[in-house]
């Protein structure tokens, strides 16, 4: 009986909003969004419903991607001014409408558009969650257990795209529209318990003592960014460590298996065993952090990172492919000590804004480099493109860090 009270109070307490709540609420809500069950049929869902082409598919892809560096800015800047759970709950409104409306959506134009909704409503969402997130863990005084929070985080949301992209593809052998609505439907459950959130305050300006207005936040976050080198330097790193090993994973990782003589069978296996490293850095945050410290381990990184691409060009074997989860294990050890580092280093008032920014970057990035390794894939083949930019990438890395580094020792430095 006393047991039996003890769980009702405990459910009722779960529902009543308070910092300490937010982080099973929150790590509830994230899992639950990205449970897309139609990822891993979408492209499927566009060839049988509307007879499209390759090219036409990735024409909808193009209108995400511009939408998401059109909106990214601004829409952080929302979150910084009215609230990061206002942001938030805005976004998964017009994700939601806006997944039903691409599985419902009569013509390929209003595909289009729903595309381009879908990542409209993204960009309400990120910087938001994290700026959030973080300000919970300062509210109770564990700011600096951010990198094992984070990665608890980051490992929960892997696994539940690996789970959702199995269950997706057994949906969709039924109904292809079902993975899309069967998501929609746990994005209003996920929005729930967003509502349930208590928001933490909002820091004011620390030259005004009050709440910025939209423009100011702008203003604000470019002069944090042009005036704090530490700042720029941490937000380039953060962006060119993993662009490589995402790009390759997404877009090229598939025609390099089939070109080294695997078969179809084995790209499965291959996308899990990539997606484990991942999870494994994931969790392994907190302790590489205590072993290397944060700068020991941002010099281990890019080695890691340049190795496993230039495995992929140097061996064009399996070997490669089994060396190239490298890249993704040094990555989701990197993001959460990174986005603490950026974090700790932003104005508060303009958190969301600066992750916004920090996003901003990668989309400009990633546009660039996959068409790059595309056209040397095309020259000459993509074990030389590997190699090249690997190499080239490597250099900028080190670049980057050595100057990120001067900038660190003379803020360190006595006056």
């Amino acid at each position: 009986m006393v047991k039996s009270v003890g769980m009702r109070q405990s459910i009722r307490q779960f529902f009543v909003p308070s910092y300490q709540g937010n982080i099973p609420k929150f790590f509830i809500y994230r899992v639950l969004y990205n449970c897309m069950l139609f990822m891993p049929v979408w492209v499927i869902f566009m060839q049988d419903k509307f007879g499209l082409s390759l090219t036409e598919v990735t024409l909808a892809d193009s209108a995400f991607w511009l939408t998401m560096a059109l909106t990214e800015v601004p829409t952080g800047a929302v979150a910084d001014t009215w609230g990061r759970k206002q942001s938030q709950v805005i976004g998964m409104v017009i994700a939601t409408g806006s997944i039903l409306a691409f599985a419902l959506a009569p013509a390929y134009s209003l595909v289009l558009l729903a595309n381009s909704l879908w990542a409209f409503g993204i960009t309400f969402m990120s910087g938001a969650d994290l700026a959030l997130f973080y300000d919970t863990l300062r509210e109770l005084g564990r700011e600096d257990a951010y990198p094992k929070y984070r990665g608890r985080l980051q490992a929960s949301t892997l696994a539940a795209i690996a789970a959702s992209s199995v269950l997706g593809g057994l949906i969709g052998e039924v109904s292809l529209v079902a993975t899309f609505i069967i998501t929609a439907g746990l994005m209003v459950l996920a929005t729930g318990f967003l509502l349930l959130l208590k928001e933490p305050p909002r820091e004011k300006d620390a030259e005004s003592g009050e709440t910025l207005s939209y423009l100011r936040t702008l203003q604000v976050t470019y002069g944090a960014i042009r005036h704090q080198p530490e700042l720029l330097y941490a937000l380039l790193f953060s962006n060119l460590l993993p662009l490589l090993g995402g790009t390759i994973q997404v877009t090229f990782m598939q025609p390099y298996a089939m070109s080294i003589g695997l078969p179809i069978a084995a790209l499965g296996v291959i996308a899990l065993g990539l997606r484990a490293s991942q999870f494994v850095g994931a969790l392994s945050t907190q302790r590489f952090t205590g072993w290397f410290g944060e700068w020991g381990w941002l010099r281990i990184a890019p080695v890691l990172v340049v190795a496993g691409v230039l495995s992929l060009g140097l061996f064009g074997s399996l070997a490669g492919i089994a060396l190239f989860a490298l890249t993704g294990f040094a990555n989701s050890v990197t993001r959460p000590m990174m986005e603490r580092i950026i974090l700790r280093q932003t104005p508060g008032a303009v958190r969301a804004t600066i992750l916004s920014v920090d996003s901003l970057f990668y989309w400009i990035l990633l546009a660039m480099v996959g068409p790059v390794i595309g056209m040397i894939a095309d020259r000459y083949d993509l074990q030389v493109a590997f190699t090249s930019v690997g190499i080239f990438f490597g250099l900028i890395l080190l670049v980057v860090l050595l100057l990120w580094g001067r900038e660190r020792r003379q803020a360190l430095a006595p006056a």
